[in-house]
């Protein structure tokens, strides 16, 4: 009996749940239809709006005004006809060089091409090039490029930018860094020498000051002994005026024999042993390979710098100075000819004093690049060099040392070696009169002035003669016609290397 109370009850618990499960169910049911059901009213009005959108931003489109292009349509003929369809003299007297060197040029800077994106075409890199050529080689406003190749100012300094830091990139391994050399290139350089006049000898060296707009805060360190802001350019050339070794930013305030003996090429000089290796017996002296330098550097045994000019110098002193200064014409030709190519660097640098060292660098390097290819300067270009000659005289440096026993008696052997042949040279007559500089500036065969002072040193108790001569045509600076028809028509120069043309 109490087993079938206990079995009713469970029944009646049993049946209360299913009920209440069957009403929960129900009731999730409904609210899951509802729920369905609102979805489906929502997602037709959400359609409905859609369609309203696109309506109304299709009447916006049909009243919208067009916008205009954010970029600016500057129309220029010069580069992409007028460089086209004329000749290769109109090109290269507007960029400075042949087109065959140009292409050459851009194949070593394929890194400035920039591609094409989806608002504009991109500028070509031959136009790339030609921009920075133009500038270098023209004494122009950037306003003035801009507007000749139709591109905007700012285009054109952006350009120029990256024009200098490629070609110094690409260039100088190849181009420029000559040292330490090499036995061929000792040997060659050597003998290119000596067919100039002067044994043993590897290189010319010496400096000019280039002008410059310095910052404000640093200015008063960039003033030279002549009062205007310019930095230093130290240079080694060899005997076809290429560079070997350049020297750029110093301060206008230093002197060259501060900036060679903090540089990295008196270490080269000093302690590299090929050049000792290459001693050859001149004047019954051991006479190693060395460079040749005015008085504004010191004298050592690997630079050797003329005698101090006094009335005391001896017949041999004299010839062995007149030597000396004949060979380093070269440097004096190099500077020329690489302010006449590049004419910018005649100009005031409106630059930062770190651009404006890259500035000269890739011109140097562009120089050896032109000078290597055998593309010639015009003379056009060094007409145009006197013309535009600013009245800037370059600044002196007094005499530095001349107390060194060694290269002392190096120094004498060379006068032993040339007095040797010094009458082959001259005339038996003419030794004296040749060595103090008694023939006129000027002279076809490039002897004039006195060849005791060395240019840019401060002579004292012998007369330096005329400013506006050769003195100054290593910074391009105020020299006369006679002077640039001397310096077209050197003799020794010419005629040593086989040359027609002026030297590159």
């Amino acid at each position: 009996m109490d087993r079938n109370v206990k079995l009713k009850r469970i029944l009646l618990v049993y049946n209360r749940n299913m009920e209440l499960f069957k009403s929960v169910q129900s009731s999730f049911d409904n609210r899951l239809a509802l729920y369905r059901k609102k979805k489906k009213d929502n997602l037709a009005i959400l359609q409905r709006l859609r369609m309203h959108q696109l309506l109304l931003l299709a009447a916006l489109d049909e009243n919208a005004s067009q916008r205009s292009l954010w970029k600016l349509n500057r129309e220029s003929s010069f580069w992409e006809v007028s460089c086209n369809n004329n000749d290769d003299h109109f090109f290269k007297t507007h960029f400075r060089m042949g087109r065959a060197s140009f292409d050459a040029l851009c194949g070593f800077l394929g890194n400035l091409k920039k591609s094409n994106t989806n608002w504009r075409t991109a500028i070509s890199l031959q136009k790339r090039v030609a921009i920075a050529l133009f500038a270098l080689g023209t004494s122009k406003e950037y306003r003035v490029v801009s507007e000749l190749f139709g591109v905007g100012r700012s285009t054109v300094c952006t350009i120029l930018s990256e024009f200098y830091e490629e070609v110094w990139q690409a260039l100088y391994a190849k181009y420029l860094k000559k040292l330490p050399p090499t036995p061929e290139a000792v040997a060659d350089l050597v003998d290119g020498y000596s067919r100039l006049g002067f044994p043993q000898c590897l290189g010319a060296i010496g400096g000019c000051h280039i002008e410059v707009k310095p910052n404000s805060d640093d200015a008063i360190d960039y003033v030279n002994s002549e009062g205007w802001y310019s930095i230093v350019l130290i240079a080694l050339v060899d005997y076809r005026c290429r560079f070997l070794y350049v020297n750029v930013g110093s301060p206008g305030q230093c002197t060259y024999s501060e900036i060679y003996n903090a540089s990295l090429l008196k270490e080269v000089l000093t302690k590299n042993e090929l050049l000792m290796a290459n001693t050859k017996e001149i004047g019954g002296v051991q006479m190693p390979v060395c460079i040749i330098g005015d008085s504004s550097f010191p004298l050592s045994s690997s630079l050797l710098v003329p005698y101090i000019c006094s009335n005391d110098l001896t017949e041999d002193q004299k010839v062995f100075n007149y030597k000396l200064s004949e060979s380093r014409r070269v440097l004096k030709h190099t500077f020329t000819y690489l302010k006449a190519r590049f004419r910018r660097l005649e100009m005031e640098i409106d630059n930062r004093i770190g651009s404006a060292s890259l500035i000269v660098r890739t011109c140097c390097v562009l120089h050896n690049f032109l000078n290597e290819r055998f593309d010639i300067i015009l003379d056009v270009w060094l007409e145009g060099l006197q013309e535009i000659g600013r009245d800037r005289k370059n600044p002196i440096h007094n005499f530095v040392n001349d107390n060194n026993p060694d290269a002392d008696q190096l120094r004498k052997g060379l006068c032993k070696y040339f007095s040797r042949d010094a009458v082959d040279l001259f005339g038996v007559g003419e030794v004296g009169d040749r060595a103090r500089g008694d023939t006129a500036r000027g002279d076809t065969d490039g002897g004039g002035g006195d060849p005791c002072c060395e240019d840019g040193v401060e002579c004292k108790g012998v007369s330096k003669g005329d400013d506006n001569g050769e003195d100054l045509v290593a910074c391009g600076v105020g020299f006369d016609e006679m002077a640039v028809s001397s310096m077209l028509s050197n003799v020794s120069l010419k005629n040593v290397l086989g040359l027609k043309s002026p030297i590159i």
